[in-house]
Formats: structure tokens, C-alpha cells, sequence
């Protein structure tokens, strides 16, 4: 048995390495060259910006490839607490900090994506194939038998065939080429641009905390920041803002919109920093979901995984971790595989409750401002958030409230365990908060 692979980035390496127990061989077609060591490649224009595996996907992760942790850390990684070690300036103030099992691994996206790629890749059942591009699907509404490549009269044979391809999948295309119906979507798009650059980490830097997250707050905050430690002794900064707000790539306008923040924590922080790399900015940020468990004449051998099923707003670092959670699902459905023809159909419908929890995170955040796209918030949307804010302000004093924000955002936990008694009665009951934990000196 033959599974191909489309797309050789985070989610359809996971998805190879998901699959080697299951078939018998394992094509990843990649339309970059994919280059040796952690290098840019044209495919993930995104990899500059700060990417943060959450601790839900490194769990996801270690399951398919165990001492994945340990290699980021011999690649150069740095791990640290995310509660106690990074700064959280949330829509309230600074969140309270403590000591938590939550690792956070210092990595640039290459480097996650290369210490991945050479540990796949060398598993005796895949084939890696890059600077191929494809071009479509062979087969008919019910059953994909191979992958159409550019420049190739003969398309490649399989059994299962995995899209990875991000962003900027063609599935749609390609399967109403074979006669499939449309899949129903979504898109909610706050419109939020990025600009990012690295630093070196000055020997004088003396804050209590490794990294730093200044968040976005609607509808009076429409700047935020993060700033994170990555391999080499080096920072990457990425600066968000909404609409008018974007940051540009203009080499003046970085630091000052670094000094607009309502802390100047950061600002602090890369006084004696020198600037490693040029600014690079982004707008893709909208999130887009394909429902494709409500979708009619799929084939039962199509998986969707990834940003190829549900692309969200990178600002809340979820994409990674949803990824590698979809991957694992897949190797569940693999080895519970039961006869029949609804192989597909009953994968996308594990994913979609995968996917809810994130979905609702980000989609929720976003529809705060009222100028995004795909709203506006319901009614029981704008509770909610009203809800969350409150939230926001207990967990600047209560280390319980700020671990199940934490949970929640780590996607350990949907985003309806806030709604716990423990949670609800320290937000709504202010005596009974306890007192902040973990001062901040930024």
C-alpha cells in the first residue's frame, strides 16, 4: 500500500512519519527544493516570523517521534517554563507568574522543520520527493488513485493521499476537476500584519523573564508584541498590529512601534540589542476553515490535514500544534481502521473536534474587533468575550485563573473549561482571588 504525501513542511512531515507503521511505503512530493540544514525555502515565506510549538504539540509530536524535545535542545533550543519565564501583558495588566510543567522550546520555524525533516526522512519507508509540483488528482468522485505532477506524463500510483500543502491548498480545485461538490467554509479575518526581525541577546539583558508577549486588546489595543528567544543567543521580535496599525518594514518605524506599546518592556529589552536580520513583514493572517466533515461525494482515500483543512491566525500559535494533533489522529484512524469506504469521512470527523478548539480561540479573539471580516460577533460571541475579559483580569492575580487561561491557550483544555467553577468563582468574586504571584520587573 502506497501513501502520498502533498507537502513537505511541519504538517506533512508528521503526517509521513504518522503513516510508516500503516502502509507500505511513503511518497512526499514537495514542490521546494528542500535544502539540508535549517534554510530558507520560497514555500514558507511565514518562517521568519516567531513560531511557538505549544505544549500540546509537543506531545503530539514526541508520540510519533520520541526525543523530538531532545534534539531541538541538542539542535540548539532553548527550553524554558511558558508560565513562570515569560511575561504575559494581557488586556489587564501582566498575568501572574509560577513555576509549571508548560515547556516552551526557543526555536526558529527552520529549525523545528529541519531537526523534523532529517528525522523523517530517514525512516526506511519514505521517499522524499522535492522540487515537484502537482498539478492534480487522478480518479473520479469516491477514490483518488494518484497525484498528477508537473512536467510528468505518468502520475504517481496511491492508495491514500494526504494534502498538506498549507495555506494555499488547490484541493478544492482539483476535486471539482473530478466532479466533487465545493466544501463548505469560513473565513474571519482581522486583518492583523506582522513585521518580525531578530536581535542578539545583549550580555546586560537582566529581566526576569526569557520571553515576552504583549497582547492585542479590542477595541483599544490594536498594537501588541512578542518577543521570544530562538537558537544562537538570539531574539526574534514580531510585532502585530490590526488594520491602520500594521507594522511596516520601514527600518525607522520598527522601534517606535515597539515604544507605542502600553509597556515599554520590550522597548527595554532591545535598548542594547543589535538587529541580526532585515524586516520582514506578512498579512496573511485571516483564518479559514474548510468543513470537510460536512462535505457531500468526497473520496474516501482524500485526508486533509493541517492549514490545508483549517489555516488560523498566527497570532495565537496554534497552527503547529493543531497539525501535529491531526497527525497522530491519523495514526489512531489508521490502526482502527475498519472495512468499508468511510476511511476519510470518519478522519475529518475526529478532526473537526480537534480543530473546534482552536477555531473557537482564535475565531473568538478576532471577531472582538469590529471591523473583521466574517462578523460580526453574535450575541452569545460578545457575552463570551465580556466573559473572557474578566478572565483576563482575575489571571493577573490569581496563579489558578492564569494556568486555565494558559491550558486553554497550550490547547490542553477547550476554551469552555474556563467556564469551571473554580475559574468562574475567582473571576467573578473578586475577594476571593488570590493575591498576584510572580512580579514582573521588565
Amino acid at each position: 500500500m502506497r501513501a502520498v504525501v502533498l507537502g513537505g513542511g511541519i504538517a506533512g512531515l508528521l503526517a509521513a512519519q504518522a503513516l510508516t507503521d500503516h502502509v507500505d511505503e511513503v511518497v512526499v512530493v514537495e514542490r521546494d527544493r528542500l535544502p539540508e540544514g535549517p534554510q530558507q525555502r520560497s514555500g514558507v515565506p511565514q518562517s521568519a516570523h516567531l513560531h511557538a510549538l505549544l505544549s500540546r504539540g509537543l506531545r503530539e509530536i514526541e508520540q510519533l517521534l520520541p526525543g523530538f524535545a531532545a534534539d531541538l535542545v541538542a539542535a540548539g533550543a532553548r527550553v524554558f517554563d511558558f508560565s513562570a519565564d515569560t511575561a504575559i501583558y494581557n488586556p489587564s495588566g501582566w498575568g501572574a507568574r509560577f513555576p509549571s510543567p508548560l515547556r516552551i522550546y526557543g526555536a526558529s520555524r527552520l529549525l523545528m522543520e529541519s531537526v523534523l525533516r532529517d528525522r523523517v526522512r530517514t525512516h526506511p519507508k519514505v521517499e522524499v520527493s522535492s522540487g515537484r509540483a502537482v498539478e492534480g488528482l487522478v480518479g473520479d468522485t469516491t477514490t483518488v488513485t494518484g497525484v498528477r505532477l508537473h512536467a510528468t506524463h505518468t502520475p504517481i500510483d496511491a492508495d491514500l493521499v494526504v494534502d498538506a500543502t498549507g495555506r494555499g491548498s488547490r484541493a478544492d480545485r482539483w476535486l471539482a476537476e473530478l466532479g466533487c461538490p465545493p466544501v463548505p467554509e469560513a473565513v474571519v479575518d482581522a486583518h492583523v500584519g506582522y513585521a518580525s526581525r531578530q536581535y542578539d541577546i545583549p550580555e546586560r539583558h537582566t529581566a526576569d523573564w526569557h520571553a515576552c508577549y504583549v497582547q492585542l486588546a479590542a477595541p483599544h489595543r490594536p498594537r501588541g508584541a512578542v518577543l521570544a528567544p530562538i537558537e544562537g543567543n538570539r531574539w526574534i521580535v514580531s510585532l502585530l498590529g490590526v488594520k491602520a496599525h500594521r507594522p511596516t518594514r520601514a527600518e525607522g518605524d520598527f522601534l517606535n512601534f515597539v515604544r507605542s506599546l502600553p509597556t515599554p518592556a520590550i522597548a527595554h529589552a532591545l535598548t542594547n540589542a543589535t538587529p541580526l536580520t532585515p524586516i520582514v513583514t506578512t498579512h496573511a493572517t485571516g483564518n479559514r476553515r474548510r468543513y470537510v466533515e460536512h462535505a457531500r461525494s468526497q473520496p474516501t482515500n482524500l485526508i486533509r490535514l493541517g492549514d490545508a483543512v483549517c489555516n488560523l491566525n498566527p497570532v495565537y500559535a496554534q497552527g503547529m500544534s493543531t497539525a501535529a494533533a491531526g497527525a497522530t489522529l491519523l495514526a489512531h484512524c489508521c490502526r482502527t481502521r475498519r472495512n468499508g469506504t468511510d476511511f476519510a469521512a470518519r478522519f475529518h470527523r475526529q478532526l473537526a473536534r480537534i480543530t473546534d478548539w482552536a477555531w473557537q480561540s482564535t475565531t473568538a479573539g478576532d471577531l472582538s474587533w469590529p471591523t473583521t471580516e466574517g462578523g460580526p460577533a453574535t450575541p452569545v460571541q460578545r457575552l463570551i468575550t465580556r466573559y473572557t475579559n474578566h478572565v483576563f483580569t482575575s489571571a493577573t492575580k490569581s496563579p489558578q485563573v492564569q494556568r486555565a487561561v494558559l491550558d486553554v491557550l497550550h490547547l490542553l483544555r477547550p476554551p469552555r473549561s474556563l467556564l469551571a467553577p473554580s475559574t468562574v468563582t475567582r473571576t467573578l468574586w473578586p475577594p476571593l482571588r488570590a493575591p498576584r504571584t510572580g512580579a514582573h520587573r521588565g
